[in-house]
């Protein structure tokens, strides 16, 4: 199994962070960003799209990191676990990346205080939906299991509490959800990382 990408991408830390729960052995090609590659007649073989990451497994190829998760839990996912996942690809994820791009890959001249205002609004009404679903107590974003679910939202939450450190003050049961998942090791490899690579200076 060889996963293709880049581990300063957050899509890519899902794929790495899912791989080390399962415990499966894999190979990591560095490809994308600064490092290139997307053009290597390898990687554009197994992928039309030419974006990270990629699993290759075999004779299976898949891109689309939610894709990925399913494909590695497809014994396992539950409707509830698969309906947590595309609300983190709808609901969370879009703010998300608008608000890191903002803050990150844009000098303070570029970026737009108006754009930065709604994108957080968005993600706020985001994190509201999933601090009352959690309110129950139950552990994890899907039952009482860490499931993959848990990783697609969960990969977020490093660099929202690092660019918003008190954001989830109005939201304690995802906070407490976020200090339990960030205890585990494979969110402590993959998800708590620098970023530095990717900001514009």
């Amino acid at each position: 199994m060889i996963l293709w990408g880049r581990a300063s991408s957050v899509n890519v830390q899902k794929v790495l962070w899912a791989l080390d729960e399962i415990g499966l052995p894999y190979e990591h090609k560095i490809v994308g960003g600064k490092y290139g590659g997307l053009d290597d007649p390898k990687f554009a073989a197994l992928t039309p799209m030419r974006r990270v990451p990629v699993l290759q497994d075999g004779d299976v190829a898949l891109c689309e990191s939610h894709a990925i998760l399913r494909y590695l839990a497809r014994d396992q996912m539950t409707p509830v676990g698969d309906m947590w996942m595309e609300f983190g690809s709808t609901t969370l994820q879009p703010p998300f990346i608008g608000l890191f791009w903002q803050r990150v890959r844009m000098t303070p001249a570029q970026q737009d205080a108006q754009v930065l205002a709604s994108q957080l609004d968005a993600l706020n009404a985001g994190l509201a939906i999933l601090n009352t679903s959690l309110s129950d107590e139950r552990a994890f974003i899907a039952g009482d299991d860490f499931t993959m679910a848990d990783i697609a939202l969960g990969s977020l939450f490093y660099r929202i509490t690092d660019l918003y450190p008190d954001l989830l003050a109005d939201h304690p049961h995802v906070a407490k959800w976020h200090k339990s998942i960030a205890a585990r090791a494979g969110y402590r490899q993959w998800i708590a990382t620098s970023y530095d690579e990717l900001k514009v200076t």
